[in-house]
């Protein structure tokens, strides 16, 4: 039956064809001309965006009202604009680490602005006002991580409201009582469409209001109005767009705001390949909310069938970033056959822009279930644990000029040094490490550094979980790892 339904679910958003189908298009054909240029990575602050807010005391229509300061004393800003009766709350990064709704708003104001769409405007802002609350949590903006200061999850402080983040978003949305809310988030880009190879690059919920998982008028609404999204949507992203959890969060802003009256809708941006800036699916954002505020304004969610809903499949955990598969692991004279399942976790440099990757070996034996970013089939090949080159300790000013690839060939992925940098990373292509203390065992839980070989010749080296084949001139992709 679930197989059946994802199959259905696949038919239908690559063959339906939205209410809305010109003006998404017209969106997504003129996205460039919106895009806020200053915003172009994922790792923005509170400072960055604060002098675009400041800007838009200036255009005409906007309001924006200081609502209160986070534990650090950063100041939240309610942007608004519009005179029309139906009342839109939006709400982003209410987890530091989740920024990708956040640019997109900011490319939403810069449609408003556009004098291209002035008539639009007009219309529009005569039914509908638009409340925005970017970046709840700007002290774990600050340190790119999910928790604020007090090191507590924003979206488990609904019901005791101990931050005064949440106390400001409770707030505000007591002195809105909109008629929709949109709650902003990211979630991680290994999340698939069901059990299937497609990313969830956007994944939708309307949150329950009780254990039960009842459907009120105000749940329905935002039911209907996210099929109407996903019709949308499904032009671009075809067979991308999953369900998310859904079970009740007595805790969570959203599963609340839901039960208090307001239709609330979740959007989670999940992972789209060679994306990792996730710049493609903020423009699936824009293209999501500005359609949305149409399909309100117009009430044409109104005829959406909930059956829309219910048949877009749940998110699911089915993708490492790389797989290798059908490599051969000798133990003596017994061969077995191992799939292996490498994941990456960024992890931020010295300056905020420059990004490092430490890998982990996930999962190993038959992944035949499970899908990657990068796909590889190793059949032929055997793998074996990767070794240190002790045989000489260098100083830091040589490392420059060794040559790597004739290490790879020898099998070895660490490197002996006299001392190491301060930071965890190098950008050299191989480990360093001060001490010949290493276990290159391949274990689960641990960084994936190993050899492949075909016919007993060394042809691709992983280091820290970057795979490379054993050739000379070949450019590295990736970082070695600073072993301690």
């Amino acid at each position: 039956m679930k197989t059946l339904l994802l199959i259905l679910t696949i038919i239908i958003s690559e063959t339906i064809m939205p209410q809305n189908y010109d003006f998404e298009q017209n969106l997504y054909q003129s996205y460039d001309r919106y895009k806020e240029n200053s915003l172009t990575h994922r790792r923005f602050k509170h400072a960055d965006i604060i002098p675009l807010i400041d800007k838009l005391k200036h255009k005409s229509g906007f309001t924006v009202k200081d609502v209160g300061k986070s534990v650090e004393g950063r100041e939240l800003k309610l942007i608004s604009i519009g005179h029309g009766k139906k009342k839109i709350f939006m709400w982003s990064q209410m987890h530091g680490d989740e920024p990708t709704a956040t640019a997109a708003l900011f490319d939403i104001f810069n449609f408003i602005n556009d004098s291209a769409n002035k008539e639009f405007c007009k219309v529009f802002f005569d039914r509908v006002t638009l409340y925005f609350l970017p970046m709840v949590n700007p002290d774990g903006a600050e340190r790119f991580r999910r928790r604020n200061f007090y090191d507590i999850d924003l979206n488990r402080d609904a019901s005791r409201l101990q931050c005064p983040e949440a106390v400001i978003l409770k707030s505000v949305f007591d002195s809105l009582k909109a008629d929709f809310g949109f709650n902003l988030h990211d979630q991680s880009h290994r999340y698939s469409v069901g059990n299937s190879f497609r990313t969830a690059t956007i994944s939708f919920l309307a949150p329950a209001f009780n254990y039960e998982k009842d459907i009120n008028d105000i749940r329905g609404n935002a039911v209907k109005l996210i099929g109407n999204m996903y019709q949308s949507l499904s032009q671009f992203i075809p067979g991308h767009i999953a369900k998310y959890s859904d079970e009740y969060e007595p805790r969570a802003f959203g599963d609340n705001f839901q039960k208090w009256g307001t239709s609330t809708i979740l959007i989670e941006s999940g992972g789209w390949k060679d994306d990792p800036e996730k710049q493609f699916i903020r423009k699936i954002n824009f293209i999501a909310l500005l359609s949305a505020f149409k399909s309100i304004a117009e009430e044409s969610y109104l005829n959406t069938s909930n059956d829309i809903y219910e048949s877009i499949p749940f998110n699911d955990k089915y993708i490492f970033d790389m797989l290798l598969r059908n490599l051969t692991v000798k133990e003596g004279k017994k061969q077995i056959k191992v799939d292996i399942g490498i994941n990456l976790d960024e992890y931020e440099g010295p300056n905020e822009k420059n990004i490092y990757y430490k890998s982990t070996v996930d999962d190993l034996g038959d992944l035949s279930t499970f899908y990657a970013y990068n796909d590889y089939d190793f059949e032929g090949y055997t793998i074996e644990r990767a070794s240190v080159y002790d045989d000489k300790v260098y100083s830091l000013k040589k490392l420059e000029e060794l040559d790597f690839n004739k290490l790879y060939s020898k099998g070895y992925s660490t490197i002996l040094v006299k001392e190491l940098p301060d930071e965890k990373f190098t950008r050299l292509p191989i480990n360093l490490a001060l001490k010949n203390r290493i276990d290159t065992t391949i274990n689960i839980g641990e960084p994936a550094n190993f050899i492949l070989k075909k016919d007993g010749k060394i042809e691709y080296v992983v280091i820290n979980g970057f795979l490379q084949k054993v050739e000379k001139n070949r450019k590295f992709e990736g970082n070695g790892l600073i072993i301690r």
